[in-house]
């Protein structure tokens, strides 16, 4: 397998993650990451590791940045990769002014324009696209590049909030009602 993620910072993460690293040693899988894990569980887990994680896949769009996050992450070398990458298809955000008319600018989509910005902040998005017009458009993002000017407007959106808050231990809490005994 090439990839391999941990997707919630609940339970046994690091027992988990030990688990991981074992199948990584034994050549099963080749690359490690986790999924929706914050600063704060990322302090708690990475002293425990001995192998890195190569990406840390959280949700990110303009409108939800995870800048703190980003930050910690590059002192480990692991890459943010976004979910919903596109807000989810967020109709504010498709339709928010600035990305339309920085779309324009360009000849390009709002959705191409939110692509390139995740390229040229170096973060990995994986958009989900339903239809082959939305695949080749996802594609299509590599023959721009935004100007400075234009990477300070979209950063400037940054609410702060996203859809999904994995500090929020009530997720813990019902998922550990769950626990096999």
């Amino acid at each position: 397998m090439d990839l391999y993620l941990l997707h919630q910072p609940y339970g046994d993460t690091a027992g988990a993650w030990k688990a991981l690293e074992e199948a990584v040693r034994a050549g099963k899988i080749k690359s490690v990451g986790i999924s929706n894990h914050t600063v704060k569980f990322m302090k708690k887990l990475i002293p425990q590791m001995e192998i890195m994680p190569v990406v840390n896949q959280m949700e990110c769009n303009p409108f939800f940045q995870q800048k703190e996050l980003r930050e910690y992450l590059k002192q480990y070398g692991i890459r943010m990769e976004a979910w919903y990458p596109l807000g989810h298809a967020n109709k504010k955000l498709l339709t928010e002014k600035r990305l339309v008319q920085i779309g324009e600018k360009y000849g390009k989509s709002v959705a191409q324009v939110i692509l390139r910005w995740h390229l040229q902040e170096g973060i990995i998005a994986l958009p989900k696209a339903t239809s082959l017009e939305h695949i080749r458009d996802n594609f299509n993002i590599f023959d721009f590049a935004l100007d400075d000017e234009d990477m300070s407007i979209i950063r400037s959106m940054d609410t702060g909030k996203g859809t999904h808050n994995p500090d929020n231990m009530a997720n813990a809490v019902t998922l550990s009602m769950y626990k096999i005994h």
